[in-house]
């Protein structure tokens, strides 16, 4: 599990340490510096020991060592730590001397390159709807199980279908616990009654997928193309899948033991209601406890509420949770950090925090025309 991140010089970060919990949210305004974070870690998970910096890869592509440098710099060095609880430990430094990019401090030991490797990332940009997606045969290979678009979760779907996945993962409504059987549990949980079917198309390497609505005590419907039901549905499906089983070190499930995976998702409210954001929430706190680390960026209260209610519910202890609200001050970035308690309060809310249906409201029940007092 990755303990904390220190950034150096990076983007909007001066010099900025992100501690990291078993499922740690990261939240604010946009442009605060949340994708930073983000990108960082991707870059990290690029990061293969050569001497070329990995700002452009399959994962992440942020250009060159001077698009990601601090604007106010005392030197020409972007310096990366991270740590993870295990023993791992990064350090990848580079500079720009002469201006020639080459690295000059890189210590990354085994254990970190393995965490790291388990990392598995799905990107806010992911697909929608989709006639078909790619199907790949045996030894096909990803930087990540499902790609970052999620492009590869039929074919991860229809290949491991059978596993097992965890109890803690298990959906109450649903008493198998196979991957597929479950995937479908938590997508009825997103859209009710939801199914997914998933056809092969072998002389294309691709795969179709289509929807069914079936209810208790109603016919079941006749299948639906995917560009027919609801964006949330497709937007839903490579999250859920990637929280019930997170690979280690690239393609096989983990079954009931997940430790040492690291799930890491933007946006996972995207197209959502809010009762499937806030189911999407329960399942990423399930996944925690049956041991992988995930990390969620978010603009959902219902997300944040969601992991509250976890540890409400007893799905998580509240040590297990890290929240971090990311605020802009000019070009420096300050970091709050509120602290969940047993029944699910936070210690502190700052301003701009998830607060702007208190907000809202305030204005709705103020006197009409009085002027807006949002910032």
């Amino acid at each position: 599990m990755i303990r904390e991140l220190k950034l150096r010089n990076f983007k909007c970060f001066r010099e900025q340490t992100i501690p990291f919990g078993g499922l740690t949210v990261l939240a604010g305004l946009n442009g605060t510096g949340k994708s930073s974070v983000i990108q960082a870690l991707l870059v990290l998970r690029q990061f293969t020991g050569s001497t070329r910096p990995p700002w452009r890869g399959p994962l992440v592509n942020i250009g060159s060592f001077q698009d990601v440098l601090h604007d106010e710099e005392e030197e020409d060095v972007i310096g990366f730590e991270i740590t993870f609880d295990a023993g791992g430990h990064g350090h990848p430094t580079y500079a720009l001397p002469g201006g020639d990019r080459k690295t000059v401090d890189s210590t990354w030991n085994s254990a970190a390159a393995r965490q790291m490797r388990c990392l598995s990332y799905l990107s806010a940009d992911r697909h929608g709807p989709q006639e078909t997606l790619p199907f790949f045969h045996e030894g096909h290979t990803s930087p990540t199980p499902l790609g970052p678009r999620g492009e590869h979760v039929l074919w991860y779907l229809e290949k491991t279908g059978d596993a097992q996945v965890g109890e803690t993962l298990r959906h109450a409504a649903q008493p198998k616990t196979t991957l597929a059987a479950q995937t479908n549990a938590w997508l009825g949980a997103v859209s009710p009654g939801t199914e997914l079917r998933i056809r092969v198309l072998p002389e294309a390497d691709r795969a179709v997928a289509s929807y069914r609505v079936s209810r208790p005590g109603d016919v079941p419907s006749t299948p639906f193309r995917a560009g027919n039901v609801g964006f949330g549905v497709s937007y839903a499906l490579p999250p859920i899948v990637a929280l019930l089983a997170p690979l280690h070190d690239g393609m096989s499930p983990h079954g009931a033991d997940a430790h040492g995976n690291i799930v890491l998702i933007e946006n996972p409210e995207a197209h959502l209601h809010p009762s499937g954001q806030t189911s999407m929430a329960e399942l990423a706190a399930r996944a925690t406890a049956n041991g992988s680390q995930v990390i969620l960026e978010t603009h959902s209260d219902h997300i944040l509420d969601g992991v509250r209610i976890a540890v409400r519910e007893g799905i998580l202890a509240p040590e297990q949770v890290m929240i971090h609200y990311f605020e802009r001050d000019g070009l420096a970035v300050r970091l709050a950090t509120p602290v969940v308690s047993a029944t699910g309060r936070l210690d502190m809310w700052p301003q701009g925090f998830f607060d702007q249906q208190e907000r809202n409201l305030s204005r709705l029940i103020g006197p009409a025309g009085a002027a807006s007092a949002t910032p």
